[in-house]
């Protein structure tokens, strides 16, 4: 068999049996890029401004609050993250305050199910293997078609938008591909190294330490907290004195987060964990831990002190996950957003992909053609349209109704409608164009009810959010009507005044 015509069967054949599966990855991806904004996004404006309170006055209001202080890591405000939140070990959080008033800031944990979702598929760590190997399928699917390509560089500004639904997302399956390329191929490599990484550590700890494996994971991450001597701590030190004076002694860090232990005990210590600027890594590997009776220095910990391949693993995290405040503030934004841009890219490339195989068989569909078809439709554009109307809900919702569980449930129960009704509705009933035409309007809708109060107060938010949603529902709704146009019967000569038709 010719080169040309094997890739092309692994590319098609590949992208056809992973497709949806990987749609649903790359999507929930993108939510977890603007996870953080739309948290801020869903803040009323009068929650907005102000100077921040002191720490101590904040750690106050989360135990009036109920909330153990004695053991909890506090997310700091930053940009993205606005809200001074209190958390467990497991950066669990269970209190958002606004730090410029102590107010109890609802919690919405509708937003994180997508999150989930990328992570996991909601099923632990067996789910972020799964996830991880999407990430190798990825950079299979963009080595063979850079390889299919190959002949077609004189094309790579060409756009044929005037010659048909399928010729216009076949041009763009190509651009999205070529000039996206390098991003494709960091969103595989770095999310198959996330998951495939952290199962590799599993299996090898045993191999490396028989007797002891989990010294594995205290050399990696480092060791625990000093212990409790069960003596009660008189005073200790203000953190925000304590935070003033570490960022004098380690200029260019940017904290982060604390990570209290044993607060009201003697032997007491906290961790303030972030990131240093030039150096791509994570709160999880930049800490610096102080004892709270006096400030003094216990430990100093930085991917700095790593060897090479052990500093590469640590920076595929922010890499992945655009995490990019080791830049600094500048490149940070716009690094953050090209990163954004590409990864709604990658869902386009993926539906596009789609699209075309379904269209080349459609002739003569089989019965794998016409459940891949139900599939595509169901459960890419039935998520497409579950995210936006969640949006959309979560915008026009009273707050005390975010911190419920009903606009998860309505998102999953939309989701799962979606998928069945693709699976029960009649083959050419246009369930994709609907579905996508609603999550147009529910993205549109969802940007002017969020504009709307803060232009009423005379005030201009964050448009990041905002400008993403009006541009998504835009084009959602512009190839929902190519996509009608494209099923629309020929007319009639008469209508169209050609009598030679």
């Amino acid at each position: 068999m010719a080169a040309r015509p094997l890739l092309l069967s692994l590319h098609g054949g590949a992208g056809a049996l992973f497709g949806v599966l990987l749609f649903v990855v790359l999507f929930s991806g993108a939510w977890s890029l603007g996870h953080d904004d739309l948290r801020e996004w869903l803040r009323a404006p009068a929650q907005a401004g102000g100077e921040a309170l002191a720490l101590e006055r904040l750690l106050e209001r989360a135990g009036e609050e109920g909330v153990d202080i004695g053991d909890a890591t506090l997310l700091l405000p930053a940009p993205g993250h606005a809200a001074f939140s209190v958390c467990d070990a497991r950066l669990d959080c269970r209190l958002d305050l606004d730090p410029a008033s102590g107010r109890v800031l609802p919690p919405m944990p509708a937003l994180d199910l997508l999150l989930n979702l990328h992570k996991s598929l909601f099923v632990g760590f067996p789910g972020r293997v799964l996830v991880s190997l999407f990430g190798v399928s990825l950079l299979l699917l963009c080595l063979a078609g850079v390889l299919l390509h190959s002949r077609r560089w004189r094309d790579l500004r060409r756009w044929r938008r005037d010659r048909g639904l399928r010729l216009a997302l076949f041009d763009l399956h190509g651009l999205i591909g070529i000039w996206g390329l390098p991003w494709l191929l960091l969103f595989g490599f770095t999310g198959a190294l996330s998951g495939l990484g952290a199962l590799g550590t599993l299996l090898l700890a045993p191999v490396a330490y028989p007797q002891e494996p989990n010294r594995v994971f205290v050399e990696l991450m480092g060791p625990p907290p000093p212990t409790a001597e069960g003596r009660p701590l008189a005073s200790r030190i203000d953190l925000d004195r304590l935070l003033a004076g570490d960022a004098v002694r380690a200029p260019g860090f940017v904290a982060q987060r604390l990570s209290l232990s044993h607060a009201g005990d003697v032997a007491g210590s906290v961790e303030i964990a972030g990131i240093q600027r030039g150096l791509p890594s994570t709160a999880n590997f930049e800490r610096h831990r102080y004892r709270l009776a006096d400030g003094a220095l216990l430990d100093e910990r930085s991917s700095a002190q790593r060897g090479f391949w052990l500093r590469a693993f640590i920076a595929v995290q922010p890499l992945h996950f655009a995490q990019y405040q080791w830049l600094g503030p500048g490149w940070s934004a716009a690094l953050r957003g090209l990163h954004l841009a590409m990864g709604l890219g990658a869902c386009l490339l993926c539906a596009s992909g789609l699209y075309l195989w379904l269209q080349r068989r459609a002739s003569a569909p089989d019965a794998r053609v016409l459940l891949l078809q139900r599939l595509s439709e169901g459960f890419c554009a039935g998520l497409v349209a579950a995210a936006a109307l969640l949006l959309l809900g979560l915008q026009l919702a009273p707050s005390e109704l975010l911190a419920g569980p009903w606009p998860g449930r309505l998102f999953l129960v939309l989701w799962a409608a979606a998928g069945l009704a693709a699976l029960l509705l009649p083959g050419d009933w246009p369930l994709a164009r609907g579905l996508l035409g609603v999550a147009g309007l529910a993205c549109l809708a969802a940007a002017v009810a969020h504009l709307a109060p803060w232009l009423m107060r005379g005030r201009l938010p964050a448009l990041g959010p905002d400008l993403t949603l009006i541009l998504c529902g835009a084009l959602l709704i512009r190839h929902a009507w190519m996509q009608a146009r494209a099923a629309a019967p020929p007319a009639h000569p008469r209508v169209t005044g050609d009598h030679h038709a």
